[in-house]
């Protein structure tokens, strides 16, 4: 008997959701072993329980190897898979703009976390309210200097 599975959420993301459909289907063809679907599918043990990780989304190859081994039909897969990898590049864009969002827009500028700086306060509620002004008017630049002989809120970046 192999190691048990890692569980998989569901709900984290697509890749996920996929892994976990895959797990559905192995479940309902009487949970077959990796190595009695290596067998049927053509493909190693571990590409096929790799595919049922969560980890990252399987090739299509495999997908459809994995469907037939368990007694799916490989047009559905195909068609959830295709799915899945739509739903993933999604959430990998908006994963990418939310970084560059967060980024600074140049060395030493504090980005859009003044508070994990260790910015006073006062300094994060300016900072705050200049953003919300800036975002309000359509500017895309703002400028918050500490006053004369204060340290200054963002370090090198």
């Amino acid at each position: 008997m192999g190691r048990p599975e890692r569980p998989v959420d569901p709900r984290a993301g697509a890749v996920q959701r996929f892994a976990h459909e895959l797990r559905v289907l192995r479940e309902a063809a009487g949970k077959p072993t990796y190595r009695v679907m290596a067998g049927r599918a053509g493909f190693s043990v571990s590409v096929l329980a790799q595919a049922a990780s969560g980890e990252r989304l399987p090739s299509l190859a495999v997908v459809l190897a994995y469907a037939q081994a368990c007694g799916a039909d490989p047009a559905e897969w195909e068609l959830r898979w295709k799915t899945a990898a739509d739903e993933a590049a999604d959430e990998e864009a908006a994963a990418r703009a939310e970084e560059k969002a967060q980024q600074a827009p140049y060395r030493g500028w504090c980005g859009s976390s003044p508070v994990t700086t260790g910015c006073s306060s006062a300094a994060t509620g300016l900072w705050r309210s200049c953003r919300i002004w800036c975002t309000s008017t359509g500017s895309r630049w703002c400028s918050v200097r500490p006053a004369a002989g204060s340290p200054p809120c963002c370090g090198p970046g």
